[in-house]
């Protein structure tokens, strides 16, 4: 069984390097010595009906956001066509009581196509950024290996630029222990090996015979005694575009959200991408499961 599920995911690590700054902003307050106008950070989309961006004014530090009214304007145009959305600004409080002016739209940019944003000071000054929407991948299963208490699969994604994260979730049963009824539960495993094969083409790895040790433990299950049957393994993987590769080599949010370590916005600061989770739904066969080390009807 294969279906596509699209998810929007605000715990991603752009949205995780935001909080940072918002939590940590002493220490990302030093004098900028600078006359960039906005930093931005976010990404488009093209799985979502509304996006959204946080925007910081600099006046020569990075300053402590406010409730007050932000002088900005913030604009999307595509590039393609030529239709400008205007963008409105929300302020949320943070569990610190500091606030952050998050800029948000009610559209659907397309797969791959460029889009300008810019931020417009009422003096006229302006930050810009382009960001470039992935296209539409396409996911298949590659190959299962598969031999007693040791099963890999590996997930195959085409057509997309980059993969910089991918997580796995086992949908599992477990009966009762008087034998009566049984209860159906999610489990989340963060990790997921992704590979850049070097073809255009993107692998990521799990191993069920693995991820099912974790699935006793956080059932507070005993292995062996305990029966759990597998109904099926979500994997999702962020696809983004080709832009979003770290200087560093890693995407570690307490280094990236300094200013000007990554960026890619002209006259200010900060990083705006392309991307979305893309979810793969298989079942593994009852000889699969077996191995895995999973209970089989």
């Amino acid at each position: 069984m294969r279906k596509r599920n699209y998810t929007y995911v605000a715990g991603l690590w752009i949205i995780a390097m935001m909080l940072v700054v918002t939590g940590c902003e002493e220490s990302v307050d030093p004098v900028l010595e600078t006359d960039e106008v906005f930093s931005l950070y976010g990404f488009l989309n093209p799985r979502e009906d509304v996006q959204a961006v946080r925007l910081y004014s600099i006046d020569g530090i990075l300053e402590i956001s406010s409730d007050d009214p932000i002088d900005a304007t913030v604009t999307s145009t595509n590039l393609g066509s030529g239709e400008t959305v205007v963008w409105r600004d929300s302020v949320i409080q943070f569990f610190n009581r500091s606030y952050g002016h998050v800029f948000h739209a009610d559209f659907r940019p397309e797969h791959d196509t460029a889009y300008e944003i810019s931020a417009v000071r009422s003096d006229g000054r302006t930050t810009r950024v382009v960001v470039q929407t992935p296209p539409d991948g396409v996911t298949e299963i590659d190959e299962i290996f598969s031999i007693r208490s040791s099963v890999l699969v590996n997930l195959k994604w085409s057509n997309v630029p980059r993969l910089i994260q991918a997580k796995v979730t086992y949908v599992v049963t477990v009966p009762f222990p008087d034998g009566s009824d049984s209860t159906t539960v999610r489990v989340e495993i963060q990790r997921g090996r992704v590979e850049d094969n070097g073809d255009g083409t993107w692998t990521v790895g799990i191993l069920p015979s693995e991820d099912i040790g974790t699935i006793f433990n956080a059932l507070l299950l005993r292995p062996g005694r305990s029966p759990l049957f597998l109904e099926r393994i979500e994997v999702s993987a962020f696809v983004v575009s080709a832009d979003w590769e770290s200087p560093t080599g890693n995407f570690d949010p307490e280094l990236l959200v300094q200013p000007g370590t990554f960026s890619n916005v002209d006259n200010g600061f900060g990083f705006v991408g392309g991307g979305y989770f893309d979810t793969f739904v298989f079942e593994l066969s009852d000889t699969d499961a077996a191995n895995a080390g999973f209970s089989i009807n």
